[in-house]
């Protein structure tokens, strides 16, 4: 049942059975509200939970198997949670299937909730419903050497404000994002994240295998060792644009941070970006010549009272 509050307002009121009443904004599509938090006592991964915050389910797993495509449900998942997400032999440990599903973390910096993955280097979340939202969760690495964290296997991909770090020293995702080397990323966002990777093992933060169209990278914090580059890859990218990100590529002896495949259209524009090799700043950043390089600022070199260069130089 949905009910409006009043004549004057997007907010309605939809009961669930079984569970609380879901205050929600009329300009979204109403589907249904589910709560997860493995820190609340009583938290059960069973019929009958899950639709109130004092009796959620215990998994974020368990309840997307909850959600119906199309219908725009949200997941909540309460602060502090914290949830392993393990395989012995390596594979998809939480697999994101149902379109138009928001899972949206709730808590500051240092409660929002975390998901570790752990157990096999070839672990990893795989996102093929489009048009999923995750917002607001922290991403840990609890093995060396993850292959990836996020395979990006559909269109509408939305990331914001997440992190991906090392769990402890020496685990890490030598990859936080990829294409899987498909066609299937269109219209991926990746807004307001930070990218805390210092082990020699990587090579990207963001990879591109494959054409996408439309993507959106912004206002992120990247700060690793990333030996082929910060973002990029060999997809040739339509339309793509990287603004307002800060980049700071650790590796001592590469230099990439952004590398758009040629041919590639779009624009890099607003950036500040850094190596820790020493030499030509206006190398951090490539792209072929039907992008639009505008108004980033690169350095080189580890001295912190050196200012940054236009990249490209101008001409």
């Amino acid at each position: 049942m949905t009910v409006a509050l009043d004549s004057d307002t997007r907010r309605f009121v939809r009961q669930q059975s079984g569970g609380m009443y879901a205050v929600r904004d009329a300009a979204v599509t109403p589907g249904r509200v589910f709560w997860v938090g493995s820190n609340v006592t009583g938290a059960t991964d069973s019929t009958g939970y899950g639709q109130s915050p004092g009796t959620p389910f215990a998994t974020l797993v368990y309840a997307e198997t909850q959600c119906l495509s199309a219908r725009g449900d949200t997941i909540y998942v309460l602060p502090s949670h914290s949830e392993v997400l393990t395989h012995a032999t390596g594979a998809a440990v939480l697999t994101l299937d149902v379109t138009n599903l928001s899972i949206i973390g709730l808590g500051g910096r240092s409660t929002r909730p975390s998901l570790l993955i752990e157990g096999h280097a070839n672990n990893y979340i795989n996102i093929t419903g489009a048009d999923t939202l995750i917002e607001n969760i922290a991403f840990k690495a609890n093995v060396d050497d993850i292959a990836k964290c996020i395979a990006a296997a559909a269109d509408g991909i939305a990331i914001r404000n997440c992190a991906f770090l090392e769990y402890v020293t020496t685990h890490n995702f030598v990859t936080c994002i990829n294409d899987g080397g498909a066609n299937t990323a269109d219209q991926l966002l990746v807004e307001g994240c930070e990218f805390i990777q210092p082990d020699t093992a990587n090579t990207h933060a963001i990879e591109f295998g494959a054409g996408q169209d439309r993507v959106v990278i912004r206002n992120n914090f990247f700060s690793g060792f990333w030996e082929t580059m910060c973002i990029g890859g060999a997809g040739v990218l339509t339309n793509i644009l990287v603004e307002n990100n800060y980049i700071q590529n650790i590796d001592t002896d590469a230099d990439q941070c952004i590398k758009i495949a040629d041919t590639s259209t779009g624009g890099v524009v607003r950036n500040l970006v850094g190596s820790y090799v020493a030499g030509d700043a206006t190398t951090n950043i490539n792209a072929g010549s039907k992008m639009m390089l505008c108004e980033n600022y690169s350095v080189d070199g580890t001295a912190g009272d050196v200012q940054g260069v236009l990249d490209p130089a101008a001409t």
